[in-house]
Parts: structure tokens; C-alpha cells; sequence
């Protein structure tokens, strides 16, 4: 397990850094810059933001589960999901959450859990950084069940650390397996966008992006030409693949064909120059919006690759996700997590 402890200087600055300037714990408004046709039915000049869970050392994966009025997120380098409710506020789900002893792994990378996806029957899926695998557990009394894997490899290797996922209505999953959990936490600076990976227990070469077969359970390699692939969402239609690339020197949204994989650049900004943060988690809404942590806060990109509207963050975010209703959009930072009030 990765200890708190053991989190470099570097990290835990840039976590402050992050952090700075906001009212954890209260209610404040945030402005959007509203820049093409149809954002104004999505979100209001300026929104409502509420900080929910402080204290955390790299929030990520939230899902909000409906059946329980539940939001649970990850904090990927305390390797443990928390749980928030309107009555009971935050507690821990699951310790540890990404690193249990399933898989080799190198020891100071990045080993929590990470993205988090409902299966059809109601099963929590998560994607397990230092187990290497997507993993399911059942869900009872608003208390998680034990864990079994869903996929741990690709033609006899094991991944690399599966790292965000989206379902299709058919139960197909899509995921992408970048490389954090054999990140160099000691010798990489974020702050420089600097990522230094070890290799030494990688058994593939690439960084996929996969499709598990609900029906079959064949995990097919969709595409390996991202260096690191991050968040995941689909077309309303399912043709499309949305896909982040969480390079911070580079940020940039790519889209590939459901059916064989093909495409390509998808949106790249423009962004204004004190834009922070980079690409991460998405999230796709009914109207077929992307809306997507990027520079400047939350981006609310259209099907076409327009981009509708910012909503400006005091800290760049790095995953989202929206209730039932879509009344309200709840999303991570490295050191909270909150949510936005939105239109429904």
C-alpha cells in the first residue's frame, strides 16, 4: 500500500498548490465563459460550487450511485474509496482499494484505485492501478461486497494499470491502461510536467485502449497509439470512443471508431495562456455533451469537437461525473471533491 508518507515533497506541493484559494467546506459561485450555441441550456453564466470531502491526496474516479444517493471517488494515492451522503456526509468504502496483493507491483508508483463504472446488474467496477486489473464487487447496506476480477490481461500479459472505464448499454466495457502505476513519484515533477516511469515489471509495451465483450468476455485491443490514455466516455449512438490524453505538456482529446478502432485527433483548444490543468476524466451527457476536466477548469465540449463553455475552477480537476437527474455535476480535485449545480 502506498503510504501518506511516502508521497514526495514535490507532489504534496503541487497538491497545496492546487488546493490554494478555496473555501473547503462552503458554498461559493463560480463563473463560465460561454462560448458556442446550446451551452446556455447546460449550465448558467455562473454556478453554484459546493466542497464536499477536504484533506484528500489525489481524488479521482467519482460515480455517483443512484440506488443509494451515494457519491464514492477514489483517492488514488491514499489507495482508498470514500464514500458521501447528504445525511452522513464522508466515510471511508473501501481500504485498500487498488493494491491488495492481486498482481506484482512496483511499490512507490501510483497504486489506488481509479476510475469507477456501474456494470449493468448494479455491480461497482473499478479500475485498479496496483492490481492491474478491472475488478467488480457487489454492492449491499450501502457497503461494498468482495472483489473478483473482471480482466487482468490481454493474450496472457498483464496490463500495465488500468486506469479509467465507461459501460455500454450492452454491458461492454471500454478502458484504458496508461502507465501511472509505474510512475517514479520521487523523480517525476508535475510542476515541470515531468513523469519518469519505471519498466522493469511492464509486461506490454504500449498503452491500450481496450472492449471486454459482456457476451463473450474477449478483451480486444482497440488502440495503442496514445502515450497515455485517460478518461473514457461513448457517443450516445456508440460509434465513438472519446478518449483524454493526460499529457500535461500536450492536451488534447482524441475519438476512435467503436467498430475498428480507427481515428484520431479529436479537440486540442484552443485554450486561453493561464489556462492550468490538464486533460483527465469525462464524463458524456444525455444531450450528447462531453463535459471533461481540462485546462481551465471543466469543458463542455459539443459531439462536432466545438467547444460550449468553461466552467472556471479555483483548482484544476481531474475527474467528473452527474447524478441520475443530471441536476448536478460531482468532480475531483488532487485535494477535494465537490460538485456544481447545473440546468436540468
Amino acid at each position: 500500500m502506498l503510504r501518506p508518507n511516502s508521497i514526495p515533497t514535490t507532489l504534496l506541493a503541487l497538491t497545496s498548490l492546487l488546493a490554494a484559494g478555496c473555501n473547503v467546506g462552503n458554498s461559493i459561485m463560480r463563473p463560465v465563459e460561454i462560448h458556442g450555441t446550446g451551452a446556455a441550456e447546460l449550465v448558467a453564466e455562473e454556478v453554484l460550487m459546493e466542497i464536499l470531502v477536504e484533506d484528500l491526496q489525489l481524488g479521482e474516479g467519482p460515480i455517483w450511485l443512484p440506488d443509494e444517493q451515494r457519491f464514492v471517488f477514489a483517492d488514488v494515492l491514499g489507495n482508498r474509496l470514500y464514500s458521501w451522503t447528504e445525511a452522513d456526509g464522508a466515510s471511508v468504502y473501501l481500504d485498500p482499494s487498488g493494491a491488495t496483493g492481486h498482481a506484482p507491483v512496483y511499490e512507490d508508483g501510483v497504486l489506488g484505485a481509479n476510475g469507477l463504472a456501474l456494470a449493468p446488474d448494479g455491480r461497482l467496477l473499478v479500475c485498479q492501478h496496483g492490481d492491474r486489473r478491472i475488478a467488480t464487487l457487489t454492492r449491499a447496506d450501502g457497503a461494498p461486497g468482495p472483489i473478483s476480477t473482471v480482466v487482468d490481461r490481454h493474450r496472457g500479459k498483464r496490463f500495465n494499470s488500468p486506469n479509467d472505464l465507461t459501460v455500454a448499454p450492452d454491458g461492454d466495457i471500454y478502458f484504458t491502461d496508461p502507465p501511472y502505476g509505474f510512475l517514479n513519484l520521487a523523480e517525476s515533477d508535475p510542476n515541470e510536467a515531468r513523469m519518469v516511469f519505471e519498466g522493469e515489471l511492464r509486461e506490454l509495451p504500449y498503452c491500450g485502449i481496450y472492449r471486454r465483450d459482456a457476451q463473450t468476455g474477449w478483451t480486444t485491443l482497440l488502440n495503442d497509439t496514445m502515450d497515455f490514455p485517460n478518461g473514457v466516455g461513448l457517443s450516445l449512438d456508440g460509434k465513438w470512443l472519446y478518449v483524454n490524453s493526460s499529457n500535461m505538456a500536450d492536451p488534447e482529446m482524441m475519438r476512435f471508431s467503436t467498430a475498428d478502432g480507427t481515428g484520431g485527433l479529436f479537440f486540442k483548444g484552443p485554450f486561453s495562456e493561464d489556462a492550468a490543468g490538464w486533460f483527465d476524466g469525462m464524463k458524456v451527457h444525455s444531450s450528447g455533451n462531453i463535459f471533461t476536466t481540462g485546462p481551465g477548469g471543466i469543458l463542455v465540449i459539443s459531439p462536432e469537437g466545438e467547444k460550449l463553455a468553461t466552467i472556471n475552477l479555483p483548482s484544476p480537476a481531474t475527474n467528473c461525473c452527474f447524478d441520475e437527474d443530471e441536476e448536478y455535476l460531482y468532480f475531483t480535485t488532487f485535494a477535494y471533491a465537490a460538485r456544481l449545480k447545473l440546468k436540468r
